[in-house]
């Protein structure tokens, strides 16, 4: 009976580790079907919580999930010294492919601006994303209902007509810069008074202590509503934008587009492969309703660029910038 028992022992464990193989081939086949939308993302913010590079990576982590291509996102903070805190995480992280830092014209400044051992160099551009357009402000009471109202002021008043705008160096100074420079006036001889934010902006104009602020359009389109505080003289965009009944620097003569671009770039060290996974990841949520939902809540405009147009326009905005912030003498 023993004899006859065993080859039933046998063919019992051999039906017994069938089954279990078929079970393991499909529990990994079943991971690899949903490895993409569980692997890990890290976005680094490199600002404060609630800042304009905090919001991109909250929108485009809250996207990603809603649109079912990545659930385990993660957003981590690394704020200071103008983005450029973010920028070295992002550097010392080579070869990982799956994170992302949200970058952008501050970031680019920064680096020219604080003593950053790293630079856009660094790094791998994968893309941008949005755009915010900067705007010349000035009080409702105002007596320049233009540029060129400005502008003869400015010149005969170059070192004295107070301009008031964000943190020195940063996006807004260099705009203020470039409409100065477009005017004629040597950009590092203006009287710039920086501010934390377009909230102290507005007070500054409101009280008289400046004349004319440079900013976010963002910043101020509540304020300049019909029978607002404030009133927009011009926009940076290349043409007039949707629903913003206000000319371009361009329009009035004065050669000068400018946007507060958003993007994303990652570490460097990565294979192409890697790097267009990544880029690929960022089109499809570009692409997606949830990010269409994203550009008009926040009011922003799609300036998408792919891997190789970023890179260029990288390598333009480093080099505008790097003159402009000589000129200013930062």
């Amino acid at each position: 009976m023993r004899e006859r028992g065993v080859p039933l022992r046998i063919a019992g464990g051999l039906c017994a580790l069938l089954l279990v193989g078929t079970a393991l081939f499909d529990v990994r086949q079943s991971a690899a079907s949903g490895a993409d939308e569980q692997e890990k993302i890290l976005l680094i913010a490199p600002a404060a919580p609630g800042g304009g590079w905090d919001t991109l990576a909250r929108e485009m982590q809250n996207g990603l999930r809603e649109e079912g291509m990545r659930f385990n996102v993660e957003v981590r903070n690394a704020e200071g010294a103008g983005g450029t805190i973010g920028l070295a995480q992002i550097v010392n992280r080579s070869g990982q492919g799956n994170v992302l830092s949200m970058t952008g014209l501050g970031m680019v400044g920064a680096v020219e601006t604080t003593g950053s051992p790293y630079s856009m160099a660094d790094v791998t551009p994968i893309a941008q994303l949005a755009s915010e357009y900067q705007a010349v402000v000035v009080p409702a009471d105002s007596p320049y209902e233009d540029l060129d109202d400005l502008a003869a002021d400015w010149t005969s008043q170059e070192d004295t007509l107070p301009v008031a705008g964000g943190s020195m160096g940063g996006v807004d100074q260099i705009f203020a810069a470039r409409v100065a420079e477009s005017m004629g006036l040597t950009p590092g001889g203006i009287n710039y008074l920086p501010y934390s934010g377009g909230g102290e902006v507005l007070t500054s104009l409101l009280s008289g202590t400046s004349a004319v602020g440079f900013g976010t359009l963002g910043d101020f389109a509540d304020q300049a509503e019909d029978g607002g505080p404030l009133r927009v003289i011009a926009v940076s965009s290349p043409e007039r934008l949707d629903g913003v009944d206000v000319p371009t620097l361009v329009e009035q003569g004065y050669d000068v587009e400018m946007s507060n671009w958003r993007g994303v770039i990652a570490p460097p060290g990565l294979t192409d492969a890697e790097a267009d996974a990544l880029a690929e990841l960022v089109s499809d949520l570009r692409e997606s309703p949830s990010w269409a939902d994203t550009l008009e809540r926040n009011r922003w405009t799609d300036t998408y660029q792919d891997r190789e147009e970023f890179t260029a326009f990288l390598e333009e905005e480093v080099a505008m910038t790097q003159e402009t912030v000589e000129e200013l003498g930062l």
